[in-house]
């Protein structure tokens, strides 16, 4: 027996899959009725027992809910709310989970999304697998997930943290993980539990959002009328969690094994759980429901950590497992691991991000993108496209703004002064990424914005409204653009046009950022 599929099942025929997917549908639809039911049935009981302590003064009145017509017709109401719910739960469900989890479609003229897209394509022609739309998550954390779009597809997902910081192989076990779910056919089966169910959390958090603007008028009776509600949107968030616990946990411990098996590497995807585990960035902006449709698990929703309504095994479970297939020891894979996270190391910080020159300056000259990619040899696969012109104006000192390549895509920077222009998607892939060798003056004005970080703040603060101060204009539309600093975290001072949604940073200050986060996210 191969040693990469050793202590596995057997595998599924079609037909066993398509038998376990339509039972398993058949076991949510009838979970969403019995929930649907005794929503109605509480609801009832509350209206009937209002009705006869202030309306009707009449025992009939609750007892008739309890007769046999009282009952069904209870539960018609609830099939009728069930077969609504779950067809509208499902109508455009791919959309709705991209806006979820914050989804963006790969940009063709990036050099990291361009190797995802290689290596979804060549795992799809390898299993013979269905259609599959690849997108990334504009996150420095560490994720990836696959659902189903209800139509015979499937989408897998990257967050741009992992994209940029695991290796061509590890990125390749993550994503052979994935096609492992939907190979299987369950993640038709979890997609729709989270579709059905995903919508409790946020029920409950628009339900404090009422209770709270309640509270200002009359918080004795809107936190009264809103405590039964609450109640029982809790138990059946408990309920949904407890139901894709079950679908999820196992599911994720074929998937790495049948991993291995299209792979024959366990060991890259342990480093891949290693290095995803351990990241300081998290999981990224993946909501808290949609845990099962992805390869770690996001958070616990406010719930106590209780191991039976966990999504996922333990990280260092999975591990274990791994090695196992591999025989490789725990002391062994720990010092392969640190090897290669210190390969990695070596390989960042290669190229010297864009500078300003003159074709006057020969110095400068040496030291512009054209030049500078002449001298630093980039690692394999790390070819970029030559610069092109932007057509647009410096904001700052009027000269043209050219396009230079940078960290895998082509940003937006005046050859004069150093400023860079860049969209809102541009900056999230930029702090995810660790190309860009940053000078001495760089990383200074880093430390001086730490350091000064609250002065700087109370000054922006202080300087807001207040009549002459200077804004620049948008270079692509010619208003003002809003003078603030990045966040209040990292006190970098931007100008921004939310009719554009470009940013223009002045020169170092780009680069500032990216120091202030890779220290942050180690």
């Amino acid at each position: 027996m191969d040693r990469a599929t050793a202590g596995q099942r057997p595998r599924k025929t079609l037909f066993d899959v398509e038998r376990e997917k339509r039972w398993r549908i058949w076991l949510l639809f009838a979970l969403l009725l019995v929930l649907a039911f005794v929503t109605a049935w509480v609801a009832c009981v509350i209206v009937f027992g209002i009705a006869y302590l202030f309306v009707v003064r009449d025992p009939a009145v609750v007892a008739w809910l309890f007769t046999a017509r009282g009952v069904l017709l209870v539960l018609g109401a609830a099939l009728v709310f069930s077969l609504l719910y779950w067809w509208l739960a499902q109508l455009g469900a791919r959309d709705r989970l991209y806006a979820a989890m914050h989804c963006r479609p790969l940009d063709p003229g990036d050099r990291y999304h361009e190797r995802l897209a290689n290596i979804v394509e060549e795992m799809r022609i390898a299993t013979g697998g269905p259609r599959i739309q690849c997108v990334t998550v504009r996150t420095v954390g560490f994720n990836a997930f696959a659902f189903s779009d209800l139509h015979g597809g499937g989408v897998i997902g990257v967050t741009e943290g992992a994209l940029a910081r695991l290796s061509r192989q590890q990125l390749q076990a993550v994503v052979a993980h994935e096609f492992a779910h939907i190979l299987s056919g369950g993640y038709v089966t979890v997609t729709v539990s989270c579709l059905l169910f995903g919508i409790y959390s946020s029920l409950v958090e628009e339900l404090d959002d009422v209770a709270d603007a309640g509270a200002d008028t009359d918080a004795a009776s809107a936190t009264l009328g809103m405590v039964p509600l609450r109640s029982w949107l809790w138990l059946m968030q408990l309920a949904s969690s407890v139901v894709s616990s079950a679908l999820s946990r196992e599911r994720e411990r074929q998937a790495d094994l049948a991993a291995v098996r299209y792979t024959r590497d366990p060991v890259a995807l342990a480093e891949a759980l290693r290095i995803i585990g351990r990241h300081p960035g998290g999981a990224g902006y993946i909501p808290e429901g949609l845990a099962p449709l992805c390869i770690r698990a996001t958070g616990t929703l406010g719930w106590p950590a209780v191991s039976w309504r966990d999504s996922h095994p333990p990280l260092e479970e999975r591990i274990g497992a791994l090695l196992g297939v591999a025989h490789v020891s725990r002391a062994e894979f720990e010092g392969q691991a640190e090897r290669a996270g210190e390969d990695l190391e070596r390989r960042e910080h290669w190229s010297p991000s864009p500078a300003p020159a003159s074709p006057a300056d020969p110095v400068a000259a040496a030291a512009s993108p054209g030049a500078a990619a002449a001298h630093v040899a980039p690692p394999p696969g790390a070819a970029t496209p030559p610069a092109r012109g932007a057509g647009m104006a410096c904001p700052s000192c009027g000269a043209a703004l050219v396009r230079a390549p940078y960290e895998g895509i082509d940003i937006a920077l005046c050859d004069r002064c150093g400023g860079r222009l860049v969209t809102t998607s541009e900056i999230g892939k930029l702090l995810a990424r660790r190309d860009a060798a940053f000078t001495e003056a760089q990383r200074r004005l880093a430390d001086l914005l730490t350091a000064g970080g609250d002065r700087l703040r109370r000054a922006a603060v202080l300087a807001r409204g207040r009549p002459g101060v200077s804004l620049i204009s948008c270079p692509r539309c010619a208003a003002p653009m809003m003078r603030r600093h990045y966040s209040y975290e990292y006190a970098v001072e931007i100008d921004y046009c939310s009719l554009c949604d470009l940013t223009w940073f002045e020169s170092d200050e780009l680069e500032a950022l990216q120091v202030l986060v890779e220290r942050q996210t180690g």
